[in-house]
């Protein structure tokens, strides 16, 4: 995050810019500081303002840390109007949101990891007792404590640990003081990299055992190799114990039509002899930067084909010194056991805990798992996917190449065919566009059948040889679909430049230029010359937009019909007419951990962990946040509601504001951890384009859910048990000025 000051006034102006790398936007957020007065001036109307900093889940107000009354107002983009607006926040919400976002809670929920590092802990300091040594243990990056504690117990004689993270270094010594080890455990505020060794130094000397947690998905992604190696030259002796001592690296090729979607476009059947094609360096790309990771076990089984059984290729010796590469390269050959095509490579690894490599922590999907379906939970090391840059098309019985490299942080993967070698030297990135543009689930919705088969059945009815098209959503088919089926004029008003430019090169490369005029402008910003006189009497829209985050941001496009009303025929036909939201109770089986307190993990009392991330999560999360539900089991405790519906027809301003509490009842007894909502879209003579179960959620059953959105989901703190007719009572609010859409939860 790079930031900027000038000072405004008494005030400061900060610039904030984060890169997003699944879209590779730069987002610029401006604050200002304002200190002292409770009593503030909007800088955009110069309004006094009032109101509470900091709302919480419960609506009270949460007053910032340290000077009291220190607020900020900050520019922000409202993702349903499209315009920038100016919010209150407290000055330090960014001080909140680094910690809430420092929650560990699904991986010290991860009881498996937790006494597999325990086990290996008591092995090391007994093995190094036994040759007559006194254990100095070093965790790095310590974050609650708990290694360190487990450590100090498994009867280190000095326990060294180190945490960069101001406030949860803080943390950690006010958890370690509260389970009794505050003297026996020395903290450093610092990086590993920058702890000093000798009589003046940061420790007295050299470590014997270190234990670390390091790792991520990829394995290396958080500079498991510079950490580990840097530690070996300055911080361990020669002769130390490591925990874990090493990690081995799974692939598994795959023939998967369905994964392909998530990084290749399909083509499009319009009608005979109509085909929507794409470019082909689409297809010849590296694809999108960011690792693909997500939960491989709620992958039907029946979407993919395995052609090999897995096999290793990287394995990562961390217990020695000047073992860990920072690129390398590995081949292997295999033989394919079915006929068809590598579309993706399945990735995984496992831990050797202890010295001996006896307990093992495998992060396998459960066909490879050595416990089958009774799988541990983590959110925090799931598998991968990569896909390689060219498909190999292989024989059953044929052999071919597994060629899998790293540098530092990345791993890529290529599977040529015997005789064919892998020219990518160089992590893949993509240059074409596409990967950028559009994320992987983006990218995976554009080729879903069903979608597809639908807004063609709806255009294919509303469409003839004289309409005027306009198509409203970011990176969307639907202007080409349009101009395929013979509208006579199509307009696609692209307001986000990166997938203007590839909507341009596909219609480029359909031929399409003559037909399709791209306006990449905001709606409020066009004008009649943008139409070329022309009078558009069919608005469609699937809607996505890539400033979404909720399911109902969406309703962006109704926005952006309403202020485009002028412009447009009196009679237009607006495509989708309608929106609805809809809720239902969920029990799900491991999702609420993420939001879940700990409490006492293997014997060790972490309260003051989840106090310290309640109070930040609470002054900065909304109370119902966007998650892909499909990757998470969990099943039906209610009938679905309806919460909300808005007609697209009524410009969204002359709707007044709408407040209703709505009740989910639960027709049996057990446990509700959380409240999963979705939009419908309503298209007319019951085409509907959901974002949520792909068939209804019935009670007491899972729930089969949309892979190509986000679902939004109220989690709850602590699961409640419910008796059968006991219901659940929230309030919903829709400000149409601001397009927002707000919960009260009654529990």
């Amino acid at each position: 995050m790079l930031r900027n000051y000038s000072k405004v006034s008494s005030s400061v102006l900060i610039h904030f810019q984060r890169q997003n790398l699944e879209t590779g936007f730069v987002h610029t957020t401006k604050r200002i500081i304002m200190s002292g007065d409770s009593s503030l001036s909007n800088p955009t109307n110069g309004h006094s303002e009032s109101e509470p900093v900091n709302k919480g889940v419960d609506g009270v107000a949460k007053p910032p840390d340290g000077v009291l009354g220190t607020k900020c107002f900050v520019s922000q983009s409202n993702p349903v109007t499209g315009q920038t607006e100016w919010v209150m926040q407290a000055s330090d919400y960014d001080y909140h949101q680094e910690i809430a976002r420092s929650a560990y809670a699904d991986m010290l929920h991860d009881t498996e990891r937790n006494q597999k590092y325990y086990a290996a802990l008591v092995k090391a300091v007994q093995l190094m007792k036994k040759k007559g040594h006194k254990v100095r243990a070093l965790d790095i990056g310590t974050g609650t404590g708990l290694l360190s504690m487990m450590a100090a117990s498994a009867g280190a004689d000095t326990v060294t640990a180190c945490e960069a993270f101001q406030p949860m270094g803080k943390c950690a010594k006010e958890v370690m003081t509260a389970n009794g080890f505050g003297e026996k455990i020395n903290l450093i505020h610092s990086r590993s990299t920058d702890i000093t060794v000798g009589t003046d130094g940061m420790m007295p000397r050299r470590a014997n055992l270190l234990v670390t947690e390091v790792f991520d998905t990829e394995l290396i992604g958080e500079g498991a190799i510079s950490t580990y190696t840097h530690a070996h030259e300055h911080l361990l002796e020669e002769d130390c114990l490591v925990v874990p001592r090493a990690a081995n690296m799974y692939v598994q090729p795959v023939s998967c039509p369905f994964i392909r979607r998530w990084n290749d476009p399909q083509p499009l059947q319009v009608r005979e002899g109509e085909e929507i094609t794409f470019p082909p360096q689409f297809y010849s790309c590296g694809g999108a930067p960011s690792l693909h990771d997500l939960q491989l076990d709620q992958l039907d089984e029946d979407l993919f084909t395995p052609v090999c059984d897995p096999v290793t290729v990287f394995r990562f010796d961390f217990s020695k010194g000047g073992q860990l590469k920072k690129k390398d390269r590995s081949e292997v050959v295999v033989k394919s056991q079915v006929e068809g095509q590598v579309d993706a490579i399945f990735m995984w690894w496992d831990l050797e805990m202890d010295p001996q490599g006896e307990i093992i922590l495998t992060c396998a999907p459960r066909w490879a798992h050595p416990s089958g379906d009774q799988l541990p939970w983590r959110d925090h090391w799931m598998q991968s996917i990569f896909y390689p840059t060219k498909r190999t098309a292989v024989k059953q019985g044929e052999s071919f190449h597994i060629i899998s490299q790293h540098d530092e942080y990345s791993l890529w993967f290529e599977t040529p065919s015997l005789g064919q070698t892998a020219a990518v030297t160089e992590r893949p990135v993509c240059e074409c566009g596409l990967h950028i543009a559009l994320s992987r689930q983006r990218l995976a919705m554009l080729g879903d059948p069903v979608r597809n088969n639908t807004y063609l059945t709806v255009l294919t009815k509303h469409i003839t040889s004289s309409s005027v098209c306009l198509c409203i959503s970011d990176g969307s088919l639907l202007s080409l679909m349009a101009a395929k089926l013979g509208a006579k004029k199509v307009f696609a008003l692209e307001g986000n430049l990166l997938c203007a430019r590839v909507i341009r090169n596909i219609v480029k490369e359909n031929k399409l230029e003559d037909r399709i005029v791209i306006i990449e402008k905001r709606a409020s910003e066009v004008t009649e010359e943008d139409f070329q006189g022309f009078k558009v009497d069919v608005v469609m829209g699937e809607p996505s937009f890539q400033a979404h985050m909720l399911p109902w941001d969406n309703m962006h496009f109704w926005y952006a019909v309403s202020s485009l009303t002028p412009l447009l025929s009196s009679n237009v036909c607006v495509l989708p007419a309608s929106m609805t939201i809809h809720a239902v109770a969920m029990c799900f089986k491991d999702l609420w951990k993420i939001r879940a307190p700990v409490g006492v993990c293997e014997g060790f009392n972490l309260s003051i962990f989840d106090k310290l991330i309640k109070t930040s999560s609470d002054i900065v999360d909304e109370n119902v946040e966007p998650q892909p539900l499909w990757e998470y089991p969990g099943q039906a405790m209610s009938q679905p509601t309806e919460v909300l519906s808005l007609h697209f027809n009524t410009p969204c301003l002359d709707v007044p504001l709408a407040q209703h509490n709505r009740q989910l009842v639960f027709p049996q007894e057990g446990t509700v951890n959380g409240v999963a909502m979705w939009c419908d879209f309503d298209f007319g003579d019951g085409h509907i384009i959901s974002t949520g179960p792909g068939q209804k959620a019935c009670v007491g059953q899972n729930v089969k859910w949309d892979q190509y959105t986000r679902q939004a989901v109220h989690l709850c703190h602590t699961p409640l048990s419910v008796r059968s007719g006991q219901s659940l009572n929230f309030d919903v609010q829709f400000k149409p000025d601001e397009g927002g859409v707000h919960f009260v939860w009654n529990f």
